[in-house]
């Protein structure tokens, strides 16, 4: 395969013994758009132009570049991309979302400028040119600006949410050591009941069928008296906890 393989003219050629000039116009303005706005390499333009069956070096590329106006590549309008609707995004996943959640929105558009200061610093390392470096600096800094604010927002959004972790495990705490408190009080009294019921019978054995009668009522009754001992015990406990959260 030749240094350009199956040359096709240009409309408009620059120079004549640029061999990026001779390439079609439209790959022409793609390696532009992909270097100027891209950020890209002069590595990766190298390699997506042999994946097109064009083999440049990468002089070659940074020479036709020289011929390029980098604004112009800034000014001009973003041409429609035949291929935009199969590339996808971080905020894909959003769009077809039942609840928009905005903690993870915040969480996506963090992730998305941490990965766009990534290029950009990869491509302020390749650059050999003083004035690219500067734009793709002044870039960064704009990139990390927002990614300060990102982070500030994921911050605040994420603040009430670890609150109210905090109250729900104080709250689960409290309502634990409320109920074994309540059960150990109320076994307490009812067993103290039954030593009373066992020593009055033991005083007076001619009427046995007051400790049955006792004892049947301790088993028909304890149920719901634990129940209320408890309920009573962990209702101020809740009480307190929602106020708080109003």
């Amino acid at each position: 395969m030749s240094e350009i393989a199956n040359p096709i003219s240009a409309p408009k050629i620059q120079s004549r013994r640029c061999l990026g000039c001779r390439l079609p116009q439209e790959l022409q303005e793609e390696i532009a758009r992909d270097r100027f706005r891209g950020w890209a390499t002069f590595a990766h333009l190298v390699q997506k132009l042999s994946d097109k069956g064009f083999k440049l070096s990468e002089a070659s590329v940074r020479r036709h570049l020289r011929h390029v106006e980098p604004n112009s590549q800034f000014d001009a309008a973003e041409p429609e991309d035949r291929d935009q609707e199969n590339v996808t995004t971080p905020f894909d996943p959003l769009v077809n979302a039942q609840v928009l959640d905005d903690r993870l929105v915040v969480e996506v558009m963090a992730r998305s400028l941490v990965e766009r200061l990534q290029r950009l610093e990869r491509a302020q390392r390749a650059t050999r040119n003083p004035a690219q470096a500067e734009r793709l600096m002044t870039a960064s800094l704009k990139e990390m600006q927002a990614l300060e604010r990102a982070l500030r927002r994921r911050e605040e959004l994420a603040k009430p949410r670890q609150e109210l972790v905090g109250k729900s495990k104080e709250f689960v705490g409290r309502v634990f050591q409320a109920t074994k408190d309540a059960c150990a009080a109320f076994i307490e009294d009812y067993l103290h009941m039954m030593d009373e019921a066992v020593n009055a019978h033991l005083a007076d054995y001619s009427h046995p069928e007051r400790l049955v009668r006792r004892m049947s009522e301790f088993q028909r009754d304890w149920p719901k008296a634990m129940r209320q001992r408890v309920s009573d015990a962990v209702r101020p406990i809740w009480q307190e906890t929602m106020a708080t959260l109003r």
